[in-house]
Formats: C-alpha cells, structure tokens, sequence
C-alpha cells in the first residue's frame, strides 16, 4: 500500500489493541525468521505460502482456556469442546476486528487460524492429523509467547499449555518480540510432565505471572 495512506504505528501500540479487543497473551514474530526456519523443510508452513505481500510480521494471539474443563480427564467431553468454542470464536473475532483496525491504519492484513489446513494433503484418512498452513506454536516461539515442550506444543509462563493461537499477517515495520530464553518444559526429569502422552499436564508448567512489554 503507498505509504502516504500508512499511520504510524508502534508494536505496543498493535499489542495493547489486540489485549484490549480480549486476547490474553500477544507477540510479534519476525516473519523472515519464519521463513528461514520452518519447523519441518519437507514441509515449510511458512507465511509466504499464505500470502507474499502481507507476511513482514507475524502476530500471534492467544486466549487462555478454561481451567475448570482442563481438569476433566475425558478427551472427549462435550463440555471440553465447548467451553473451547466459545474460546476459540472469541479470539477469532478479536483477530478480525485486529485486522479491520490495522487496515484503517493502512496496512493490509489476514487471519491465519488454528482450524485451517491444506485439502490438497488429505490422503482419505480421518484418523491421520492434518498440520494447519502455518506453525502457530512456533510462531507463538519466535513471538516470545513461551517455549515448546517434549511433543511440541506450546507452554506458555502465563498459562502452560492451555491456550488456544491464532495469527495475524501483515507487513507493518514494528520492532519483534524476543524468544523466551529458558525452557518451560523441564523434561522427562519433570515428576509431573506426563512426557509419554499426546499432550503436557494442564497446569504443566505451575503458572507464573509476570509482566510483559509493550
């Protein structure tokens, strides 16, 4: 977009209006890094292949799930499901309204949800897991959301592994978050990490607030 329509625009500035439009965690990913790392190279994920004009930054959103469904051993409950709609709709609406707010500021944008996968690797196997176009979790990494655990998913500081992600593509020139340093995930060593499983412990690690820049 020519740069004359373009407002300046600050990266605390895009976080403070994704937390207040009702995300609970946000970060800003390099979208280059993305490129340069995809998790799996038979397989890149990586922004270009979502879109090639709007991919200069990545903004990861997440929203916290409930603790209460977490602590239901059940994997098919139909509380779980959906208490984690309504979860999921609401950080989709606020990705949306995200997107309309930074395109009246100039900068074209687009949602890159947890839900979307490619149809073209379907191979008529419902019980095979279809990866989504983009690496959220990794994403969530590079935006210094938190860290990955032993099968990769994401833990966070705030919230452990109980959050769902979204993104938000688009190229504003806004300064990136930092990768956490340490790792959250402590490991087989972990008494409580069930390491062996598909998925970490819901309170994996104990949370720890603490406060975030921008």
């Amino acid at each position: 977009m020519v740069a004359v329509f373009k407002g300046e625009l600050s990266a605390a500035e895009i976080k403070s209006k994704a937390r207040k439009l009702g995300a609970d965690l946000v970060g800003i990913a390099d979208g280059a890094l993305l490129e340069q790392n995809p998790p799996d190279p038979r397989r890149p994920r990586r922004p270009s292949d979502i879109t090639e004009l709007d991919g200069g930054r990545v903004i990861v959103l997440a929203k916290r799930l409930n603790h209460g469904v977490a602590r239901i051993a059940a994997w098919n409950d139909r509380h779980k499901y959906y208490n984690d709609e309504l979860a999921l709709t609401r950080l989709e609406e606020a990705s949306l309204e995200l997107v309309y707010w930074l395109e009246d500021k100039g900068y074209p944008a687009i949602i890159v949800p947890p839900t979307h996968v490619d149809p073209w690797t379907y191979s008529n196997n419902p019980d095979r897991h279809l990866p989504g176009l983009l690496s959220l979790p990794h994403a969530a990494v590079e935006a210094g959301l938190g860290t990955l655990g032993l099968n990769l998913q994401l833990l966070t500081p705030e919230y452990g592994p109980r959050v769902v992600l979204t993104a938000v593509l688009a190229s504003v020139d806004v300064e990136c978050d930092r990768r956490v340093e340490h790792a959250l995930c402590l490991g087989p060593s972990c008494a409580r990490c069930r390491w062996r499983s598909a998925s970490a412990p819901a309170n994996c690690p104990t949370p720890i607030r603490r406060r975030r820049a921008g």
